[in-house]
């Protein structure tokens, strides 16, 4: 297939590229969750300083002439300077606060089914704008991470809560959330605004320490001339997570802080403030932990933290073939206790075998159930499968021919292509037809063995750059 560039997206993937914008830009100079961290850790020492000079003038002024007012001058400077401040911290909350409204819109159902079906759709939709290991696929998969580690994030702790699986004084106030499925609407917001939102800042801002100008040296060098995805000296790499911890911690506290409560009732103000501020040091408590692993409920964060580290990698020997690793490693790391076993266990129920818009290539079957003498392509669209080395795809081609409107179909083990026993089975056919076959569905293929012959998986960007595909998450 070529690459239609002419085809506009549709509104859900315009959306999905442009919230990816507003986190993580390709081009700086619009706004971003990244220029906000970037612009207070270069400016935020040089702030501090000059309100702290201010007010010592104040101190000096009020000790040698303690009955005489202050200077106006002076007190607008001060009172400038720290509604300055104020206000730029305000917006950084406001921008990441609409962010995370943004991602909920996309992710989040009235029901519980269809916030599964919209979260598979979202973190589908990310994996399908990728291309595998293309130039400069490290940045871009670097600018993807953040937003897919918070639909899993979310998708995670809802699986937690509905199991209990991890015990939290704060979290256990929120065991009854998935009553906002069940049109609760005071369920609906307490989640969202107690829960949710600081879930996603959390994931959002959980490296924003490398942003500071220390992290960025070690990445980019002095002169910026270091590939910052390259393999870095232990030295270098452990300072970089002791930089990355203090400054992400420091931008939480500093950077952020408690939104400003809009309106005049006392009592109300005051709710505001402690709902916020318990929000808050639970947002820092889960980064924190995240980095240091003491009391087990940064698992929360990290656990998706090392399956994006798999599935948008920004290793140079990156390729589509090792997605599937994401999910053993999670199930490795459980089994062998250096993760919350209930917290593994209950993401790679989630998460299943093969990621979200990964493509499957798979041996149909006829109308009497008996295999065919080919294969076909179809992609992940579905999280919690069943069986996690089966999942549930839609189909993208029949009869070798592309279509737009494939059914829903669970792939089994026992005809997908990724399982090497499969592969071997279709090898019967003889090398000319599946040359044949491979012809028909990709042109620019040019294999060189006849095992590299029947394909593994297949690559659906392309397919899914025509608008028409791009409606694969419909209910039919």
């Amino acid at each position: 297939m070529n690459r239609k560039v002419d085809n506009p997206d549709n509104l859900y993937t315009q959306s999905v590229k442009a919230l990816i914008d507003k986190v993580h830009p390709q081009e700086p100079g619009y706004g971003s969750v990244l220029e906000d961290a970037r612009h207070f850790f270069a400016l935020a020492e040089e702030s501090a300083k000059y309100i702290k000079d201010v007010e010592n003038q104040f101190s000096r002024v009020k000790a040698k002439s303690p009955d005489k007012p202050i200077p106006a001058d002076l007190q607008k400077k001060l009172k400038h300077a720290r509604a300055k401040r104020d206000s730029e911290r305000q917006e950084r909350i406001a921008r990441i606060t609409d962010i995370a409204r943004d991602l909920l819109e996309l992710c989040e159902g009235e029901s519980y089914e269809d916030t599964q079906l919209l979260s598979a759709k979202f973190l589908g939709t990310v994996m399908l704008l990728t291309r595998g290991a293309v130039p400069n696929f490290a940045r871009f998969h670097q600018r993807l991470k953040p937003l897919y580690k918070a639909v899993l994030t979310l998708r995670l702790v809802d699986s937690v809560l509905k199991q209990e699986a991890i015990s939290h004084p704060y979290l256990s106030a929120y065991r009854e959330s998935s009553n906002r499925f069940r049109g609760n609407s005071y369920w609906r917001n307490k989640w969202e605004e107690e829960l949710a939102i600081p879930l996603i800042s959390a994931a959002l801002l959980q490296d924003i320490g490398l942003q500071h100008q220390d992290a960025q040296k070690i990445l980019l060098g002095e002169e910026k001339d270091k590939d910052e995805f390259r393999l870095l000296e232990e030295q270098d790499r452990k300072q970089l997570l002791r930089l990355n911890y203090s400054h992400t911690l420091y931008y939480l506290k500093k950077g952020l802080g408690l939104p400003a409560y809009v309106g005049n009732d006392k009592e109300e103000r005051h709710r505001f403030n402690q709902a916020h501020e318990a929000a808050n040091q639970f947002r820092e408590k889960l980064v924190q932990d995240a980095f240091l692993s003491k009391t087990g409920l940064g698992e929360i964060l990290k656990i998706p933290q090392i399956y994006c580290s798999v599935v948008l990698s920004t290793k140079s020997d990156y390729t589509r073939q090792e997605l599937p690793k994401g999910y053993l490693l999670i199930e490795q790391l459980g089994k062998k206790n250096s993760l919350n076993p209930k917290l593994a266990d209950a993401f790679t129920q989630i998460v299943g075998y093969f990621p979200q818009g990964f493509g499957v290539t798979f041996i149909p079957v006829n109308e009497q159930g008996f295999e065919k003498d080919q294969f076909e392509f179809a992609i992940v669209s579905r999280l919690n499968p069943e069986n996690p080395a089966e999942p549930v795809c839609r189909i993208a081609s029949r009869n070798l021919t592309y279509i737009c409107s494939g059914n829903t179909e669970v792939i089994s083990r026992g005809r997908n292509l990724y399982f090497p026993a499969n592969r071997k089975k279709l090898l019967k056919i003889g090398r000319e037809r599946i040359q044949q076959i491979i012809r028909q569905l990709n042109p620019n293929a040019d294999p060189n063995a006849v095992d590299d012959l029947v394909p593994a998986f297949w690559e659906p960007s392309d397919y899914f750059t025509n608008k028409k595909n791009q409606n694969m998450w419909n209910k039919t």
